[in-house]
């Protein structure tokens, strides 16, 4: 039996459940972060702390992009397939891990998660269009996370060619990349790139017409 998006919540996930269904979930609590994003932090309490993140932020979020995030695709919400996404957005981390002097990075991630995250989606009453837009957005989350840097003297252009080449899922991109940065540690290791980069999602989210 297939297993419905309405069934998936952050409570039943910090509560254990779908332990069986979704193994590569619970896996991530053995993986263990520690940079300038992440403080020693398990990639599953992560992915929790975003999850509520971008919980909280879709509650008086830009009415325009309110009614965005209602539209379906087939039977489900953009809104729903924006919460898989980042659900599994760091689903691969485990598989790419580097460690080295007490500093980790998992490089790839994106790209290896888009190909895992495939057969994970076959679990679900998903159509074939709504788990292509899941997979993308685990795919190029990190785009946002290179390009929206305070060294970045191409930061303009390249922002603008992400916008264009992925139109369909520009807007779950930023929510997911703001609700990333906010649920991450930099804040407290980077306050000043923190700052930089909180701004700038504040200003596309506050203005962004669709």
């Amino acid at each position: 039996m297939k297993i419905k998006v309405s069934n998936i919540s952050i409570e039943n996930i910090k509560n254990n459940q779908f332990q069986n269904e979704l193994p590569e979930i619970f896996q991530l609590k053995n993986v263990i972060e520690n940079n300038s994003w992440h403080d020693h932090e398990s990639v599953f309490d992560h992915t929790i702390d975003v999850l509520e993140t971008l919980e909280k932020s879709l509650e008086n979020i830009n009415p325009q992009i309110n009614s965005y995030l209602n539209q379906k695709i087939d039977d489900h919400t953009k809104r729903e397939l924006l919460f898989l996404g980042t659900l599994f957005h760091d689903i691969a981390k485990g598989d790419v891990l580097v460690e080295s002097e007490g500093s980790t990075l998992c490089p790839g991630h994106e790209e290896i998660g888009f190909k895992q995250v495939k057969d994970i989606l076959d679990r679900f009453d998903l159509s074939a269009p709504e788990k292509d837009v899941v997979a993308n957005i685990v795919k190029y989350h990190g785009k946002l996370h290179a390009i929206i840097d305070p060294q970045n003297i191409k930061l303009d252009e390249q922002f603008n060619k992400l916008k264009l080449g992925h139109s369909n899922i520009f807007i779950e991109l930023i929510l997911l990349a703001r609700a990333d940065t906010l649920g991450a540690q930099l804040k407290y290791n980077n306050p000043a790139e923190y700052k930089f980069r909180i701004d700038h999602y504040k200003r596309v989210v506050d203005i962004y017409h669709l």
